[in-house]
């Protein structure tokens, strides 16, 4: 019988190898990152998926230093299945597998290649977008496709709830697909030609420039949420972390970018009215770096963030 391994550290994973199991095709090697790398974005350990299935796990920090390779060979797997792993497979672990490797992406490949693709696809405003199975080769994101699914984003959604959208479609692709996969009946194509790369992030990429519009600052936010590092401003001297905001569509105001103009009283939308390069913003959910997540509205009636002071200072 055919088998497969499963290379991954995100959230979704022990999720997924749940489901594969159930269906009858589980991992016969589950490849996952190291407790001390669970710093990373969306990190999730493999261990008590490992145990709950009975299956063998590797933990690397690096996938292609050998001991995967090792492991794959060992086992005799016929695919590789790789899923949110920072780094590239590559030879001779990737010709290894008599199937060929497979990884998911969060985007409409060939567009959107690259790093950071959930945070990337608010930034930009994209309304639609999809996850690609696709064979791994050489390059970062360029191999055939295999199949694509659609997910909507709405102008309400952070990255988390888009996070939650990509994860039920990796587990519905994984779970009909690696069958037939195994079972050598799928047809892949290329992609088309073209496309598009994007940068990568990093947690300092966060910095909020409050002269931008405050549609932008919004959108800013929403891409950062959690999993991911969060946008970030500064006020005394020290940094505070942003975690939600909402968009005012009406009004502007004179005051420079960042000032904190009022309380904003709402069942629904309560917090601090901020001034931007255009238009306003509500901060609700803010943190000081090292505490704990507070409610702006509170800070701004404790005198923390008082009326009229200027954040991003």
């Amino acid at each position: 019988m055919k088998s497969f391994a499963f290379a991954t550290g995100m959230e979704f994973a022990a999720p997924a190898v749940d489901v594969l199991a159930k269906q009858g095709t589980p991992p016969a090697l589950l490849i996952g990152y190291p407790p001390s790398l669970q710093h990373r974005s969306g990190y999730a350990p493999l261990q008590e998926a490992s145990e709950r299935h009975g299956i063998p796990l590797l933990e690397t920090a690096d996938i292609n230093d050998g001991h995967t390779y090792d492991e794959v060979m060992g086992r005799g797997i016929d695919l590789l299945v790789v899923a949110g792993w920072s780094q590239l497979v590559r030879e001779p672990l990737l010709s290894l597998p008599p199937l060929g490797a497979i990884g998911l992406h969060p985007t409409r490949l060939p567009e959107g290649r690259g790093r950071a693709p959930l945070p990337w696809t608010i930034i930009k405003g994209l309304d639609t977008s999809a996850v690609s199975l696709f064979y791994l080769d050489s390059g970062a994101d360029t191999g055939e496709i295999i199949a694509q699914r659609e997910f909507s984003v709405s102008r309400r959604d952070d990255v988390t709830e888009v996070y939650r959208k990509v994860t039920e479609i990796n587990i519905e692709l994984l779970a009909k697909y690696i069958p037939l996969l195994l079972a050598g009946q799928v047809v892949a194509r290329p992609q088309p030609a073209g496309g598009s790369w994007w940068e990568r992030r990093r947690p300092e990429d966060g910095l909020i420039d409050w002269s931008r519009p405050a549609s932008e600052i919004y959108d800013w936010v929403r891409a950062l949420a959690d999993p991911y590092p969060g946008a970030f401003t500064s006020f005394g001297g020290r940094r505070l972390w942003v975690h939600t905001a909402d968009l005012v569509e009406w009004g502007e105001s004179k005051a420079p970018a960042g000032t904190i103009l009022a309380p904003v009283w709402s069942t629904g939308t309560a917090g601090v009215l901020v001034a931007c390069g255009e238009g306003l913003l509500v901060v609700r959910a803010v943190q000081w770096e090292g505490e704990d997540r507070r409610d702006a509205l509170a800070m701004l009636e404790s005198g923390e963030l008082p009326a009229g002071a200027c954040l991003g200072t």
